[in-house]
């Protein structure tokens, strides 16, 4: 985990996850075998979401799901799930782990700041806990899961540094004023500096 950016009320951490791409007819033999397996049976419905400790698993759409290993295990681990799903006909599993890029946004300020990169509606009664979405975020595709006190944002990974700019560039403490004179000794603009200066304490 490496911590991003933290100011009050918002934390920005940027987590090295492993992720595998899952397609499957989603029948009772694909649930036995992916619960077997990570003790969590996929969720049934479009955009849901289910997680403990170790995993998140999400349906993306009708016949595509995403499994995000939360913890830290060994890679070779992940090789060998995707292996033993691809045994199967009817799932194909694809290692995500190195495409994306992995953000967890919390605290009390989270929708505050995301308000300014996305236009998506953060509000409980549109995006409610445990329900992910694929939305745009600083104008690039990006998936965000609502896993209750936080945000977990992910984008391909050759978005990286575009996204990292637009986060500096919007979560920052407060606005910036910018003062402008042309002999830099009027009173007033003075006076107003130090206001500022005061109350931005």
């Amino acid at each position: 985990m490496t911590k991003f950016l933290s100011f009050d009320g918002l934390e920005i951490n940027q987590k090295n996850f492993q992720q595998i791409l899952i397609r499957s007819d989603g029948r009772e033999q694909f649930n036995d075998l992916i619960n077997k397996e990570i003790s969590l049976p996929p969720p049934s419905k479009n955009l849901e979401i289910v997680n403990n400790e170790k995993y998140l698993f999400a349906k993306n759409s009708f016949d595509q799901w995403s499994l995000i290993y939360l913890k830290e295990q060994d890679y070779q681990n992940t090789l060998k799930f995707i292996s033993i799903l691809n045994e199967k006909d009817e799932i194909l599993a694809s290692d995500y782990s190195y495409g994306q890029v992995y953000f967890e946004i919390n605290g009390k300020n989270k929708n505050e700041f995301l308000n300014k990169l996305t236009q998506f509606d953060l509000r409980l009664k549109k995006f409610p806990i445990n329900s992910m979405a694929q939305t745009l975020i600083a104008r690039i595709d990006c998936s965000i899961y609502n896993l209750q006190d936080k945000y977990l944002v992910t984008c391909n990974k050759s978005f990286e540094n575009y996204f990292k700019e637009a986060i500096r560039i919007y979560a920052d403490a407060g606005d910036l004023i910018v003062f402008i004179s042309c002999s830099g000794e009027s009173k007033n603009l003075i006076n107003a500096i130090k206001f500022s200066i005061v109350n931005a304490q």
